[in-house]
C-alpha cells in the first residue's frame, strides 16, 4: 500500500516541507491523545471509549442530519447504550450477573 503522504505529494504537488509539516504534526497529535488516555483511570477510559463508540454508530446512522443540541445527543446516546447494555456496560451498569443464561 503507497504511502499517503507520497501520493498526496504526487498527485497534487504539495511541498516536501508541508508533508514532513503534517507528518510531524500528525505524530505530536498521536503523542498528545497517548499521553491522555495513558491518565486516565480505567473507569475513565471505559466511559470515554464507550461514549466514542457510540457516538460514531449514532454518526453513521443520523450522517444526513443537522448536529442536535449536547441534550438531545447526551440524550440519544445513552438511550442507545440501554438499548445495547452489554456493549457499554460502564454506562449502563450490565453485568455478567445480569445474563439469562444465554
Amino acid at each position: 500500500m503507497p504511502d499517503p503522504a507520497e501520493t498526496l505529494t504526487a498527485d497534487v504537488g504539495v511541498p516536501d516541507f508541508l508533508v514532513d509539516y503534517f507528518t510531524q504534526r500528525e505524530a505530536s497529535r498521536a503523542q498528545a491523545v497517548a499521553q491522555i488516555l495513558t491518565g486516565l483511570t480505567e473507569r475513565e477510559l471505559l466511559l470515554v471509549k464507550e461514549a466514542a463508540v457510540m457516538g460514531w454508530v449514532q454518526g453513521m446512522r443520523h450522517h444526513n442530519l443537522k448536529c442536535p443540541g449536547d441534550r438531545k445527543i447526551l440524550t440519544s446516546v445513552i438511550d442507545a447504550c440501554l438499548s445495547n447494555p452489554d456493549l457499554y456496560p460502564t454506562i449502563t451498569g450490565h453485568t455478567n450477573d445480569d445474563e439469562d443464561g444465554e
